[in-house]
């Protein structure tokens, strides 16, 4: 992943001729944000679930500093069960279920700016997260270690409003549930609107 990363960096490096400082801005910002949710497939006490395509929100409050961004976010996603399947007995469709997931995390974004409103950025974040597992007779939840990474473009309307387009890798350590449940972590497609004040 790091390699990934590093190559994407130079490249815009070399896209841009090096332009990797925006004006001389800094100052405080709130942020609205939607996801579309591609989970993978998690592995729950050895049975494999098949999960929908689902929706998050959430908001964040951040702090810019010339092309660097801190900020502390709280989301919530949630994605639909719609089989499950083991070895022995194939693929099941259930009538209901679902996996949620929010996260409480403080991330850090590096803006790339390649004209004077629009521009890449990168992104990672730490935090906490919780699972919430309601599937036939498990309805329980856990916390743990979460993590993301991201990447993607910015736009800014004007010096108070802007926008976010990109993708996010999201996971959190196993959560132990009334069962564990492994592989826990999404790709997003990320869209947020920001007001600077």
């Amino acid at each position: 992943m790091r390699y990934v990363i590093g190559a994407v960096v130079f490249s815009m490096l070399i896209f841009t001729g090096g332009a990797c400082f925006a004006a001389d801005e800094s100052g405080a910002y709130v942020k609205g944000i939607l996801k579309y949710v591609m989970p993978a497939d998690p592995s729950i006490e050895g049975i494999n679930a098949d999960m929908d395509n689902g929706f998050g929100w959430g908001g964040a409050v951040g702090w810019r500093i010339n092309q660097f961004r801190v900020e502390g976010e709280i989301t919530t996603q949630k994605t639909d069960l719609d089989a499950v399947s083991t070895d022995a007995t194939g693929k099941v469709s259930i009538d209901s279920g679902d996996i949620r997931m929010t996260t409480f995390l403080v991330n850090g974004y590096w803006d790339i700016p390649v004209q004077d409103n629009f521009g890449f950025y990168l992104t990672g974040g730490l935090g906490y997260g919780n699972a919430e597992v309601s599937i036939y007779n498990i309805d329980d939840d856990d916390g743990g270690f979460a993590w993301k990474v991201g990447a993607g473009l910015f736009y800014n309307i004007n010096p108070n409003m802007a926008v976010d387009l990109g993708w996010e890798y999201v996971t959190m350590d196993d959560a132990d549930l009334d069962a564990t449940v492994e592989d826990l972590y999404t790709n997003n497609i990320v869209a947020a609107f920001r007001y600077s004040f």
